[in-house]
């Protein structure tokens, strides 16, 4: 298995095969990444057709066909027909797709792992099918570590990372800076990181400040 993220999603065609509670609930994970799923069934769970109401999610009523997926970029299987999931998953898997069998997952070509999400840090894990409980138990575990202030966290670093790739010509500087903004005291104090950032401007100001410093020395006459 090959870990991978996939981003800007928010306008590609992701569909799921199935109507049922299973459903629901992988739709509102998709959700949550700005995914606005295309579910296909004869049926649908009533949270779904309320989150169709709320034009969060699109609806096909009709038995699952492959022209319901051919254009998708990921299909995920959910319903409770295995022989549909499984006719579905080896026609999408020779096709080249990525495709989710949730009972099977042998049978496709991608798994969603257990997620959670701290501003810009995303953790996932997965058992490779194995025990999807186990999954959800160790990101639960690990969620309890990393957790709200990371939101902030990942912004200051975000930003750190940022202007040093911008204002800090030479590599050495740039891995010293960066080393010394993951240091605890970061996470943990706002004041500190703020003290960090205004370091990080004297040492190495922008472009035009530069300019407008030394425009302003030939003008006082130094």
């Amino acid at each position: 298995m090959f870990p991978v993220m996939l981003e800007n999603l928010k306008n590609t065609n992701v569909t799921l095969i199935g109507g049922g509670s299973v459903a629901y609930h992988k739709v509102l994970n998709l959700q949550r990444f700005g995914i606005r799923p295309t579910v296909v069934s004869p049926a649908f769970h009533p949270s779904l057709l309320t989150l169709a109401r709320e034009g969060t999610v699109r609806l096909v009523p009709k038995e699952a066909a492959w022209e319901d997926v051919e254009n998708a970029f990921l299909t995920i299987l959910v319903t409770n027909n295995e022989t549909v999931n499984d006719q579905l998953a080896l026609q999408l898997k020779d096709a080249g797709k990525l495709v989710v069998h949730a009972s099977n997952p042998s049978l496709g070509t991608a798994q969603i792992p257990a997620v959670t999400t701290r501003g810009k840090l995303v953790i996932s894990v997965s058992t490779s099918g194995a025990s999807p409980s186990l999954a959800k138990k160790i990101r639960s575990e690990i969620a309890e570590q990393y957790d709200e202030r990371y939101e902030e966290y990942l912004d200051f670093l975000a930003d750190v990372r940022h202007y040093v790739k911008q204002h800090i010509p030479k590599r050495e500087n740039r891995k010293t800076w960066l080393a010394e903004a993951i240091e605890p005291i970061y996470l943990h104090d706002k004041e500190e990181r703020q003290k960090f950032m205004n370091e990080l401007y004297y040492a190495f100001p922008k472009e035009h400040e530069l300019q407008d410093e030394a425009v302003l020395k030939v003008q006082c006459g130094f």
